[in-house]
């Protein structure tokens, strides 16, 4: 991966809009982004650490424990956390009031300006090779449409097509923002009439490679899975299965565990052909996952059987850090999945959710071929599934997307997506210490509170739930 150029960033720190705490400033002199070269290097972020850990999220979506927490110290607690909160989904408590910052809402927004937009504002009047400049450009756009896509899917209610219009959704932030007005909030559709509309730009500019330099840079496959993703969550899933088919057709390697059974258990870190944009987290050894994700895994999994885990029996780690013991910690720092991004068996799930809910003529089998062909590579022993109705199809998927998105965000976007059909809703439940919690379908727990350094700033950021 080329090498991030901190310089360039460093002098981006004003260049951001109003939805931040930045202002958008040209320095005095020559502007440092007048070449397209320079504009290539500001694209080479590097989508790690800070907001892309999710810890929140994936202890929402009853992923993970309370990360290094005490977790009776939690349930004994007389004043209230926002860890305590979250995992004991607590509805009583004033979660904004407990937000003074949140890293994912403040990654988003600062690459949002400080790469993308700097980029589609400065790209046009940029010195250099022109077709490059169109490549970077389209980069841009779709990392501008994916960037919304997460804010709106945590701090805003999914998408629902009967109020979408009507529901508050968060700023959509483009590169000609007053940086003297605090930017106002989109409804719900409009953030994703926007998304789909950066996307369109991105793909009408037929410059985006379908082999990036890295799975940190934008390509064309990684384009089509936002917009398949963008369009799940409308429920325009015959279009959602167009554009995961197009992704698909530029790539549809999935990563085969099963020679990792007797070798070293490793994923690559940003060179896994399986991800289409990697933006990950360096999982620390220390964390703990809960009883109710490891029972989504089959017993045959893998990554359940085969992963490294930490061994208690010569040091009570989990007592010392969770005041608990015998949790399920796994110990590996070589198998890293993209927390933030997408992969292609997003797109292999996307697809096969939508051919379920076609189930014209043989679309439930060719649904249930795609789950196999996913489950071949990653049980041991592989048997495979069949399934004579949508109903039993829709289960074998729910279980295979949530095991695939363990330790990432895009389980809670999806629990949160089908939330808004009665035919697949569903109560979480969860168990700390012999202490009973539930999470109901419409719980505003669902939407994450707007940070308080960002609504003391701008007065339109009021919260969604």
């Amino acid at each position: 991966m080329k090498k991030t150029i901190y310089g360039i960033l460093f002098a981006l720190l004003a260049l951001t809009s109003a939805c931040s705490d930045f202002t958008d400033i040209d320095p005095k002199g020559k502007n440092v982004l007048s070449r397209v070269d320079d504009l290539d290097m500001l694209l080479n972020y590097e989508y790690r650490q800070r907001g892309f850990a999710f810890r929140t999220v994936m202890l929402m979506a009853n992923d993970i424990q309370p990360y290094t927490t005490n977790i009776p110290n939690i349930l004994s607690a007389k004043e209230k956390t926002l860890t305590g909160v979250l995992a004991t989904w607590d509805e009583t408590a004033d979660r904004a009031l407990l937000t003074a910052t949140d890293e994912t809402y403040s990654e988003c927004y600062s690459i949002n300006a400080r790469v993308a937009n700097a980029v589609i504002g400065k790209i046009d009047a940029a010195e250099g090779d022109r077709y490059k400049a169109k490549r970077l450009k389209a980069e841009a756009y779709v990392l501008r449409a994916y960037m919304h896509y997460i804010v709106v899917n945590l701090y805003a209610k999914a998408y629902d097509p009967e109020t979408a219009a009507d529901t508050p959704g968060v700023p959509y932030v483009k590169e000609d923002n007053s940086i003297d007005i605090p930017c106002v909030k989109s409804t719900v559709a409009e953030v994703y009439e926007n998304i789909l509309a950066d996307l369109e730009t991105a793909l009408s500019l037929n410059s985006l490679p379908e082999q990036p330099d890295n799975t940190m840079r934008v390509g064309k496959a990684f384009a089509y899975a936002v917009k398949a993703k963008a369009l799940m969550s409308m429920h325009r899933f015959p279009e959602a299965q167009e554009a995961a088919e197009a992704s698909l057709a530029v790539n549809d390697f999935i990563y085969d565990q099963r020679p990792l059974i007797d070798g070293a258990f490793v994923r690559p870190k940003v060179d896994c052909q399986e991800d289409l944009f990697t933006a990950y987290y360096e999982r620390p050894n220390i964390h703990a996952y809960t009883d109710e994700i490891m029972a989504d895994f089959e017993p045959g999994s893998i990554s359940l059987n085969h992963f490294p885990k930490i061994d208690e029996s010569g040091f009570p780690i989990g007592l010392i850090i969770y005041g608990v013991p015998g949790l399920t910690m796994w110990d590996n720092n070589e198998y890293y999945m993209t927390t933030g991004g997408l992969t292609t068996v997003d797109m292999h799930l996307t697809r096969a959710e939508c051919l379920i809910r076609s189930n014209k003529g043989d679309d439930l089998q060719q649904a249930m071929k795609i789950i196999n062909t996913i489950r071949e590579k990653r049980i041991d022993p592989y048997t495979p599934q069949s399934a004579a109705d949508p109903a039993t199809a829709f289960k074998y998927l729910k279980q295979l997307s949530r095991t695939e998105n363990w330790f990432s965000y895009r389980n809670f976007v999806n629990l949160k997506r089908w939330n808004t059909e009665d035919a697949y809703k569903e109560t979480l439940h969860k168990n700390l210490q012999g202490h009973e919690f539930e999470l109901r379908p419409d719980s505003p727990l669902w939407i994450f509170p707007f940070p308080q350094n960002a609504t003391n700033y701008n007065p339109n950021l009021t919260q969604n739930y």
